[in-house]
């Protein structure tokens, strides 16, 4: 994964949650991560004896929630990836080999804007952005 943004010092204390070896397990994982991983991958990079499955998923909710990692759908699967950012932007990612690249900005944010001044509030949106990779296209 290619990323040319700054790295959040402490991203649980910062997002408001409470630092557990599970939530910091699943997080270091995620940031070694080079292309989105599935909720099994993680589990068995992070291991039984630091958390189960369940709690896996569990812990994924909660990072998303908070806006430390992405949900990408691929193949009508789910695979995640991390949020390592102070500012929020979007990934293409390919979906043969799962490279994925950092667009490192938001073309929806003026949208969101658009969308307070005619009184929204908690705006959220997601983009997914996939494609063929230069190699898996050739």
């Amino acid at each position: 994964m290619r990323h040319s943004h700054a790295k959040v010092a402490n991203p649980l204390k910062e997002s408001g949650l409470k630092s557990t070896p599970g939530r910091r397990a699943v997080l270091q994982v995620l940031e070694k991560a080079s292309s989105p991983l599935s909720p099994e991958q993680i589990h068995a990079k992070v291991g039984s004896e630091v958390c189960d499955r369940a709690t896996v998923y569990r812990i994924l909710e909660s990072l998303g929630e908070a806006g430390l990692l992405q949900r990408v759908s691929l193949k009508g699967k789910t695979f995640y990836l991390s949020e390592q950012s102070d500012h929020h932007h979007h990934h293409i990612v390919c979906r043969e080999c799962h490279s994925t690249i950092c667009l490192d900005q938001c073309l929806i944010a003026p949208l969101e804007k658009k969308a307070r001044q005619l009184g929204f509030q908690d705006i959220h949106h997601s983009l997914q952005l996939t494609g063929l990779c230069a190699k898996c296209a050739s």
